[in-house]
């Protein structure tokens, strides 16, 4: 066994190359109406730290965030839009966190900043404007799978 900065440093190693691994950092990427051909997959990899796990300042997981996407279609199809947005949004929609533009292919977004978000890609009508259209692929972090959506704001008062 290895023992002093030798031993910390081939650990350290092992922890970023594990980091770049299929595994609990995986977001499935699921179409919606608006895109029906549209699928994804998006994985959260630690940002830059000396610490091997990288934190704001006051404790938040900080995630560098890629996204492959395939089958979208021209966001005109949809309307007056020009361009796919990546947003990290809270859990209760109080909160949209623009990553960065998506196309078809490999994207690497921005950098979420939240330790439980729902991942949203949307047409809009610039690269730059709010969010304002439709959604075409949202996923989960791992971190919002145990909660139990049932109660989530957004489906209270529907009718089953």
């Amino acid at each position: 066994m290895l023992g002093g900065w030798l031993g910390r440093v081939l650990l350290a190693a092992t922890v970023v190359a594990a980091a770049d691994r299929a595994g609990p950092f995986d977001i499935s990427l699921f179409n919606t109406q608006n895109a029906p051909d549209a699928h994804g997959q998006a994985r959260l990899v630690f940002g830059q730290s000396p610490f091997g796990v990288a934190v704001t300042a006051d404790g938040r997981a900080s995630y560098d965030v890629r996204i492959t996407a395939a089958g979208l279609p021209d966001p005109s199809t949809l309307g007056r839009y020009s361009a796919y947005v990546a947003w990290a949004v809270s859990t209760d929609l109080s909160r949209w966190d623009r990553l960065g533009t998506v196309t078809n292919g490999d994207n690497t977004v921005g950098r979420a900043e939240l330790n439980k978000f729902l991942l949203v890609v949307a047409a809009e009508s610039t690269a730059t404007s709010p969010h304002a259209g439709p959604t075409v692929l949202h996923g989960t972090s791992p971190s919002g799978w145990l909660q139990s959506f049932l109660s989530h704001p957004l489906f209270r008062g529907i009718p089953p």
